[in-house]
């Protein structure tokens, strides 16, 4: 629990809220049609969410069903098998202060995960992984009837040697998260419910001709791998390429672990072999792992920003603590906390709105971050650096109309520094409008 003695800002007030067909997972807005959003919707036919946010209950009457489940195969005959879940995307355009659906797209497999490429151009694509080891790319054409087309969707499990190598000792393995480089837009990172974290090169033209996955995870979990972010290295060292990167992956093992690897064409890639990838992933030194987490890691965000020659990545996690820490890239130093604060809630999605530099005669700055915190709902938080070197998290908007786990949240930000955000939660279905005024 947060310290009680803290003083918190009083709860913003909903614009507007609706319900929902199917429980939302993930939600974002379009970069270059800001006025469209797109939520992902998980449905497991007769019960769950995303694993990691199962409070301690939920997680005891799974294992009951589970052990129900078992007595009635072992009864009937019948042979376990991977349970049914099926999803939904949903676009949705924020006209004038009103939510106004526009468009549902059904999925065969519930959506864990979506995003728009990042890269100049390509910022009207999507893509979405999901609960059968999909990934699904998508185009948002604004101000068509039905906006949103599906361009294509991979298997990814079909491009693995054998289903040994791709299960290990699991049922059946789930994509639970993924990223785009920011930079490379042919390049994606996905996290499983296996614990591995693999990288996805999609090819020039991002049409699924020519998608391969390599072959080896890149990090890897002793349990499910939650999150992964990636990060153009600030600080390479002196020759190397800017093709450097860092890879940082969040699990249930409470782990966050990172690798600096570089890409680099490869001298045996033929221009016509769409079965292998034309570059190679190199690791520039071996994966480490960061401690001082209570409970699995499920949100990573790194800020951009360098400490001395380390990089500042922001963490969340399901143990209801957001933390600052100074990562060591290339280094080999060990990783330090600079910052905690108990958000009240699991951790399980950032997102920074507003970065202020050049504070306190340029030593200082402050970052402002929507928190999507679980059964705690949503929060705005301030993390800012003292001119003294000092950081701190301050907690300066809270909403809690949610009555479940709200997983995905994403906003918008005026001129006049007025915050629009639109907010989920999971059982109850809920899709919920509302403003926070943080200044010009």
């Amino acid at each position: 629990m947060r310290d009680p003695s803290e003083k918190w800002p009083e709860p913003v007030s909903s614009l507007q809220s609706m319900q929902l067909d199917l429980p939302p997972s993930c939600i974002e807005f379009c970069p270059s049609a800001p006025s469209y959003f797109l939520i992902g919707t998980y449905n497991l036919e007769g019960y769950e969410g995303p694993a990691a946010a199962q409070t301690a209950e939920a997680k005891e009457m799974e294992a009951q069903d589970e052990n129900i489940d078992k007595d009635e195969a072992a009864v009937t005959g019948e042979k376990e098998g991977p349970q049914n879940r099926n999803g939904s995307i949903l676009t949705f355009q924020l006209v004038a202060d009103q939510l106004v659906h526009v468009q549902t797209l059904m999925q065969p497999s519930a959506i864990l995960d979506l995003h728009f490429n990042p890269a100049l151009g390509k910022q009207d694509m999507c893509a979405a992984v999901s609960s059968t080891a999909t990934l699904a790319l998508f185009r948002l054409s604004p101000g068509e009837t039905e906006p949103l087309k599906h361009l294509k969707t991979m298997d990814m499990a079909s491009m693995c040697k054998t289903a040994e190598d791709w299960l290990c000792d699991k049922d059946e393995v789930i994509f639970t998260h993924f990223s785009w480089h920011p930079t490379k837009p042919d390049m994606v990172a996905v996290t499983t419910t296996a614990g591995y974290v693999h990288l996805i090169y999609l090819g020039r033209d991002l049409d699924g001709s020519d998608w391969v996955m390599h072959p080896e995870p890149i990090l890897t979990h002793t349990l499910e791998a939650w999150y992964v972010s990636i990060s153009p290295s600030l600080s390479p060292p002196e020759g190397e390429e800017n093709d450097s990167f860092l890879l940082l992956s969040g699990g249930d093992d409470s782990a966050l672990r990172y690798q600096v690897c570089k890409r680099t064409r490869s001298a045996h890639a033929m221009e016509d072999d769409e079965s292998e990838s034309p570059y190679t992933i190199e690791a520039l030194r071996p994966p480490v792992n960061v401690r001082g987490h209570g409970a699995g890691v499920t949100a990573i965000l790194p800020l951009g920003l360098k400490d001395g020659e380390s990089e500042l990545v922001v963490t969340g996690s399901y143990d209801d603590h957001i933390r600052l820490f100074s990562i060591p890239a290339y280094g080999f130093g060990r990783a330090v906390e600079l910052a905690e604060r108990n958000l009240g809630g699991g951790v399980w999605r950032l997102k920074i709105v507003k970065k202020e530099m050049g504070l306190l005669d340029g030593q200082g700055w402050r970052l402002t971050m929507l928190v999507s915190c679980m059964h705690a709902g949503t929060r705005v938080v301030e993390l800012s650096k003292s001119g003294a070197g000092e950081c701190e998290f301050l907690v300066i908007g809270r909403f809690e109309e949610h009555k479940s786990m709200n997983y995905g949240s994403d906003c918008q930000l005026s001129a006049e520094g007025t915050l629009a955000v639109v907010s989920t939660s999971f059982y109850d279905k809920l899709l919920c409008l509302w403003k926070l005024e943080l200044g010009a």
